[in-house]
């Protein structure tokens, strides 16, 4: 996989995601962070893109529709609610995982929510995409 196929595959993924709750996420793709990673011993890049919104409407549905987006996708997902504090409220979250795709995430709660897709790792120089 090339560096370009890796980062549209996140695009993709991620772009996605945003268009399932268009009133909630914007629906830009914010600049990509890129992260050391390491293929058979090699140095590697991967792409993180990060979207945050405040005070989603519903962060039960949001992470509810996010996860059930992945499992149609063929994800397996991990899923967790936890009561944080009163300010915060319950915390939503999902990761999803498959061979071959992108990494994803949600968390929400009624004070933020934020989304995350990380490509695959290819072989690459990190340095030259910070």
């Amino acid at each position: 996989m090339t560096i370009e196929e890796a980062q549209a595959g996140a695009i993709v993924e991620l772009r996605s995601t945003l268009a399932l709750a268009p009133d909630t996420w914007p629906q830009e793709v914010p600049r990509a962070a890129a992260y050391d990673c390491r293929i058979d011993g090699e140095r590697a890049v991967q792409f993180g893109y990060y979207v945050e919104v405040d005070a989603p409407d519903d962060p039960r549905t949001l992470v509810a529709q996010a996860g059930q987006h992945w499992e149609r996708e063929g994800y397996e997902l991990s899923k967790t609610q936890t009561e944080m504090d009163t300010a915060t409220g319950q915390v939503y979250a999902v990761v999803a995982r498959a061979n071959g795709k992108p990494r994803a995430s949600m968390t929400a709660t009624k004070v933020r929510a934020h989304v995350n897709v990380d490509s695959r790792c290819v072989l690459g120089n990190p340095d030259d995409y910070r």
